[in-house]
């Protein structure tokens, strides 16, 4: 425990604490109004997760989730005979110890214990908002939130973050077949091995001025800044180490594509980028080389340089010639982007490619994880024979050529807000303009890879590794696009039991992707409802786009449709829909049960795979046990303005009316079409 009297006398506490001892001190913590209620995305959700469950399958003894930061509410503890009560303001650190709530009102068990304090029957959540009832009743009521009482459309708008985040952890809990014992054991873990630096303020802390400190203080020096020197310290000559670095920088910003790094960190201009001195020069596509190392000059050498001399045609790959093209003016445009990949977790794929090209056959013990709180440690360990001259340059030159291919063919986000979206922007050339552009219309590889983002695992992204390694040896999108089809049913419905770490790594073999996939291994006809995983809805709906042409001609769709269905994106979604809604309306006469059906028969009518879609936690909320005329109108009014929830749904409201023959068949359908997709591919 670390004391420091920097307040008038009154210490500053810090300490790391578990939260059985939270439970065990009585701690009750207040968010203050200034603060925001709760913000934190699906990913931030899904990363946080997978981090605890990982620590959690592994047996850690502790994992450090980072600190808080609190200040007393008042200077003199109120005390009970048993134990102290001590409340506090949550300064710093809200939105992780929400999430740790939001995660326990999921998985019960021991977590109730820090989720609530005092006699189960007078039961308050230990979180408390400040002038903020309506929270407040939606945390102290977590088995009624749908009934909590009349609240303004900005209280709603407010909880809708909670709403969804709920949907996140109890989709990621049923995705990853959680049994009831496994919650059990899992919420023992995050009771006594999860860790958290506590710092404790004073009373007469000035509470907003903190706050404000401690949401603007510098950034901690990031592991791949540590790992550069390094591995740069290996070479030898200064000038080929700046050369080097130059490369490690401007592959270090994923958020940028990789030209604009390159021009920064060169100090290049963008009109010597590319012009032509051919007045009807067309629109062409261009890449940057791959010895970018011998293109780059030691910024000590004040040579000036101009981008364009770096910059090939696929034509210039082949001929190693380029023209002239000095003395035009460009302009160069890009909309902002955001990677789906941290540097840290490139720095780790390109890791195991260099790995595979050093020994194919490597012991499972030996393969690099994807871990990127741990890149420092993985480096130490798989890269322990590596340490010279030769091969940090080798891996260097390796990372820029799979950075290039990255920016080329892998989805970035790109926009901002509500319009960002998962996309692929090629890099194009004429005599005025480098630019940045993405397709007029949706791509099967683009929409392929949309379904494998917000299907899988956000901390590591193994069906990445043999993909980026492919695009190595292969430019054509057409090639990789099937490649990426063999790569995600050999991986995800080929009844493999191999961790994923270990898959990717076995497909890096060539010819190891064509791997038979069966229909039997997703389990479509088990009745599983809620249970069935997300990745079975998100692929389903690819393949329905993937056979949309097929599905215009039998359903007769027009022409409105048919634009909708090819403008189709996949977008994240948490929620399994039940159609015919688990709760009878007398008003209903859509249902997929008979009333004189048992109730095991009703149950697994309802959680027949026919019968449900996913959403997200907003469109559940919107149908909720609405009857099936009313949903459909509002489906159709939706698609009437060009909004489609998923294709599968689209399939379902086709049908006026709905019983349990047409789930039936629904199913059946949705069956043949991942067998005919598998048979192709």
């Amino acid at each position: 425990m670390l004391s420091l009297n920097l307040h008038k006398g009154y210490p500053v506490v810090s300490h790391f604490s578990t939260l059985a001892e939270i439970v065990k001190d009585d701690k009750r913590f207040n968010i203050p109004i200034y603060q925001r209620l709760y913000v934190w995305k699906d990913d931030q959700i899904k990363t946080l997760l997978e981090d605890l469950e990982k620590a959690f399958r592994n047996e850690l003894p502790h994992y450090y989730l980072g600190g808080v930061i609190l200040a007393r509410t008042n200077q003199e503890a109120v005390t009970t005979p048993k134990k102290k009560q001590v409340e506090f303001d949550l300064i710093d650190g809200q939105q992780r110890f929400t999430t740790l709530w939001l995660i326990g009102s999921v998985l019960k068990h021991s977590l109730t214990a820090f989720n609530f304090y005092g006699e189960e029957s007078k039961s308050k959540a230990r979180l408390n908002f400040s002038i903020r009832d309506f929270a407040n009743e939606f945390f102290n009521n977590p088995e009624n939130r749908t009934n909590i009482t009349a609240i303004s459309s900005d209280a709603k708008a407010e909880l809708k973050p909670i709403s969804s985040a709920l949907e996140t952890i109890n989709r990621f809990i049923k995705d990853k077949a959680f049994t009831e014992t496994e919650k059990s054991s899992f919420s023992d873990f995050l009771m006594h091995n999860l860790r958290i630096m506590v710092t404790i303020m004073p009373h007469n802390t000035d509470e907003n001025k903190l706050f404000e400190v401690s949401n603007n203080r510098g950034v901690q020096l990031q592991h791949h800044e540590i790992l550069k020197p390094r591995l740069l310290k290996y070479i030898e000559s200064s000038e080929e180490r700046t050369k080097y670095a130059q490369v490690w920088d401007a592959c270090a910003i994923m958020d940028n594509y990789l030209e604009k790094n390159i021009k920064e960190i060169a100090k290049l201009k963008w009109r010597d980028l590319t012009t032509s001195t051919r007045e009807n020069e067309e629109e062409e596509e261009v890449s940057l080389p791959k010895d970018i190392i011998g293109r780059l000059n030691n910024l000590a050498i004040n040579t000036p340089k101009h981008l364009i001399d770096i910059l090939e045609t696929p034509e210039d790959l082949v001929s190693g010639t380029k023209e002239d093209n000095s003395g035009y003016d460009v302009v160069y445009d890009a909309p902002e982007n955001r990677s789906i990949l941290s540097f840290p977790m490139l720095l780790l794929h390109v890791l195991r490619i260099f790995q595979f090209e050093k020994n194919t056959d490597l012991e499972q013990e030996q393969i690099a994880e994807i871990d990127e709180k741990k890149l420092l440690v993985i480096f130490e360990k798989y890269f322990t024979n590596y340490w010279n001259e030769t091969d940090v340059k080798a891996f260097i030159e390796l990372l820029w050529e799979v950075r290039l291919r990255f920016d080329k063919h892998v989805v970035k986000w790109v926009g901002q807000g509500r319009d960002e979206r998962l996309t692929i922007e090629k890099l194009y050339r004429n005599k005025e303009a480098l630019q940045r552009r993405e397709p007029e219309k949706n791509s099967g590889f683009m929409m392929l890879q949309s379904m494998l983002y917000h299907s899988q695992e956000t901390i590591s992204r193994y069906w990445l590794t043999p993909l980026l390694n492919k695009m190595r040896s292969c430019d054509s999108t057409e090639e990789l696009y099937r490649y990426l089809r063999n790569v995600d049913n050999a991986m995800f419905c080929a009844g493999n039991n191999e961790t994923l770490r270990v898959r990717s790594w076995n497909l890096l073999k060539p010819g190891s992707e064509i791997k038979k996939a069966d229909v039997q291994y997703l389990g479509l006809e088990a009745q599983k409802g809620t249970d069935y995983p997300s990745y079975v809805f998100y692929k389903l709906d690819f393949i329905l786009w993937y056979f949309r042409d097929t599905i215009f001609d039998k359903k007769q769709l027009t022409k409105s449709q048919k634009e909708d269905w090819e403008d189709f994106r996949i977008t994240s979604k948490n929620s399994v829909e039940h159609i015919s809604p688990q709760n009878r309306n007398e008003l209903d006469l859509n249902l997929v049960w008979e009333l004189s059906d048992s109730p095991d028969a009703k149950h697994s009518k309802l959680d027949d795979f026919g019968n449900l879609v996913l959403l997200t936690s907003g469109m559940n909320s919107e149908y909720s046990n609405k009857i099936y005329t009313v949903k459909r109108s509002e489906f159709i009014a939706k698609a009437e303005n060009h909004r489609l929830d998923s294709l599968k749904s689209a399939l379902i409201f086709e049908n006026e009316r709905w019983s349990w023959d047409l789930c039936q068949s629904h199913r059946e359908d949705m069956i043949n079409y991942f067998k005919d997709y598998f048979s192709q591919n």
